[in-house]
């Protein structure tokens, strides 16, 4: 505060003496001066007054200016300060009376108050954020006295939920005015998992494991102790719930282990990196007992890298089961299969890998589909004879005998037509019955690997419209609707052109065959380095549990068998082996009554190279 100039009571003081000593002189020089010149007296005591008045008048403009309005607004300020508006302020430059001063000092206080109002608003919102934590945290200032403490510790102690435990002391809390533990906080600064037994209001001592730390000022002194405690009795409880859980998650390994060890085929589970995580029974007793560590191919094949064709790299890769055949030890076949296991976000986190022994699977496989050619071979030629014989006999009896039976009892005109239309009957069937022979001969050979596909560049809008104009009789004759949407440029194929088409025409078939009313859909695009064909119908759809089989070999779906002439169930298995060797895939998705749709996919013509790159590019197990 700077200094301050005369103070107010003087300069009253001083007016005052002034007024009452300089007004009567003034006054009589007034009065002597009108009556010397001749003024009367009336004349004389009114200017007087006049004079009187006017110093009156002076004095008190004075004390309404310097005293009466600053009071008043001061007044008025203090009400403000009262009331709780503390967002004005006078404007005092200099303080140059004791009115200034007061005027300044109420600056200050509101400045106070305000500060005050804040540390009290601070001071709620840290009690709130305490009163928030789930353990009981105190506050202690040097001397061992309660600063701040949150519900949970008040409640624990059984205190007042208002006041709580502010203002107590250690020797309150604890019995003991400064124990061992408090001086060794305020020497090291940190206390960790102390056990202490804190006195509640009612009941007995509570054993609180309690964590703390100490806080100093600018100058490095002690100023206050911060304690997070928790009851014991809580702790136990957790530890009990923790060795309870740890107790059923061995009890489901263990299980899961019996389970493991229980199959019968040697099952291992690979990490990311190629590690083996786990291996049942069969594995062990087949690969040794050490699996757990190794490198798979290491473990499998004794090999220093990764194998080539490695089933388990290419689910890594494709985030896909993958299944390939090895034949091992001359004769024997063994599958590997693997399966991905992913995480939330679908990262793999494991490689399931199964090994299994097909090799009498396999034989028997061959003996059935060797027995099968061989059978259908041999039933070729007399089928083809018997149908030829069948069908010149019936232009025989049509061309010369039924003409000659006009005249003939009716009886043998009945007759007569019944020989026709079983005749026509043995046409029908040895035809259906050369498509069997033909499909197991062409199934045979894919089997075998025995046939050879011509490759080259296919027009994909060619392929399918010629698909559509192969099958229209079927699908006109139905009434039904046949739709094409393909792009404007769509890239060629590569493949085989006549097989793709058996493929086309074998699935626009079954789609006409199971679809009495609404469309039939070709759609075509583009998909990466492939070219994706869709074939949609509008028909009866597949059951769920018969998806998973519809390509496998002499399988027809129940549902489809319901009034339907039955095929030979060698159409899908041929279009998957055909489909294969053209390096695509083929798959369905199908609702049942609502239609299926059946689609696969080629290389494109024009991207073989990428293809081949990205073969070549795939990624290895993560760090190999």
């Amino acid at each position: 505060m700077g200094a301050r100039g005369p103070a107010l009571a003087g300069r009253v003081y001083r007016a005052l003496a002034i007024f009452a000593i300089a007004a009567p002189i003034v006054g009589a020089i007034a009065m002597w001066l009108l009556v010397a010149a001749g003024a009367p007296p009336w004349l004389a005591g009114a200017a007087l007054g006049l004079v009187m008045a006017g110093a009156a008048g002076a004095v008190g403009a004075f004390f309404v200016r310097r005293v009466a309005r600053p009071i008043r607004q001061v007044v008025r300020r203090i009400e403000d300060v009262a009331q709780g508006r503390l967002d004005g302020h006078f404007d005092v430059p200099e303080v140059e009376d004791e009115l200034d001063a007061l005027k300044q000092s109420l600056n200050e206080m509101t400045a106070y108050l305000l500060v005050a109002r804040e540390a009290r608003v601070d001071r709620h919102f840290l009690q709130n954020v305490m009163d928030a934590m789930p353990d009981a945290l105190v506050v202690l200032d040097a001397n061992g006295v309660v600063e701040l403490a949150n519900r949970r510790f008040s409640e624990q102690l059984g205190l007042d939920a208002e006041i709580g435990a502010v203002g107590q002391g250690l020797g309150t809390l604890v019995g003991v005015r400064m124990p061992p533990w408090y001086r060794t906080l305020l020497e090291s600064g940190v206390l960790t998992r102390e056990v202490i037994g804190f006195t509640p209001k009612q009941g007995q001592p509570i054993s609180m494991v309690t964590s703390g730390a100490l806080v100093r000022d600018a100058d490095g002194k002690p100023t206050w102790v911060v304690l997070v405690a928790r009851d014991r009795r809580e702790i136990d409880e957790l530890n009990q719930e923790l060795r309870d859980a740890n107790s059923r998650l061995a009890d489901s390994e263990r299980f899961f282990q019996n389970l493991f060890d229980a199959m019968d085929d040697p099952i291992t589970v690979l990490a990311p990196d190629g590690d083996i995580l786990q291996a049942n029974r069969a594995a062990r007793a087949m690969f040794g007992g050490n699996l757990v560590g190794q490198k798979c191919y290491r473990a499998f094949r004794m090999r220093d890298g990764v194998c080539d064709g490695c089933p388990a790299l290419e689910t890594y890769a494709t985030r896909r089961s993958t299944s390939v055949e090895h034949r091992v030890f001359g004769n024997a076949i063994t599958r590997i299969s693997t399966y991905p296991l992913l995480g939330k976000n679908g990262e793999i986190r494991a490689i399931i890998n199964h090994k299994r022994d097909v090799t009498k699977e396999r034989q028997l496989e061959d003996l059935k589909a060797g027995f099968l050619a061989g059978v259908s071979h041999e039933l070729r030629t007399p089928l083809t004879s018997l149908m030829g014989f069948n069908k010149l006999n019936l232009r025989r009896l049509t061309r010369y005998v039924q003409p000659l039976l006009s005249e003939a009892p009716h009886k043998v005109r009945v007759a007569f037509q019944k020989i026709l239309d079983d005749m026509q009957v043995m046409e029908t069937e040895g035809a259906r019955l050369g498509r069997l022979v033909n499909d197991v001969l062409d199934l045979s050979k894919l089997e075998a690997g025995k046939l050879t596909l011509q490759m080259g560049e296919v027009d994909v809008a060619s392929l399918v419209n010629g698909a559509i104009a192969a099958t229209s009789a079927l699908w006109r004759d139905k009434g039904l609707t046949m739709a094409c949407d393909l792009p404007n440029r769509m890239p060629a194929a590569w493949g085989d052109g006549d097989r793709l088409s058996q493929v086309l025409v074998n699935l626009l078939s079954n789609a006409i065959k199971f679809t009495d009313t609404g469309t039939i859909e070709v759609t075509g695009r583009v998909e990466g380095n492939e070219v994706r064909i869709d074939v949609r119908d509008s028909g009866s759809g597949i059951p769920p549990d018969e998806l998973p089989h519809v390509f496998e070999k002499f399988r027809q779906v129940d549902e489809m068998r319901q009034g339907r002439q039955n095929g030979t169930g060698l159409g899908l298995p041929i279009c998957r082996e055909l489909i294969r060797l053209h390096e695509g895939r083929i798959w369905v998705d199908s609702v049942l009554g609502e239609g299926s749709t059946f689609s696969f996919t080629v290389l494109r013509a024009d991207r073989l190279d990428e293809f081949e790159r990205s073969i070549r590019e795939r990624p290895s197990f993560v760090g190999y």
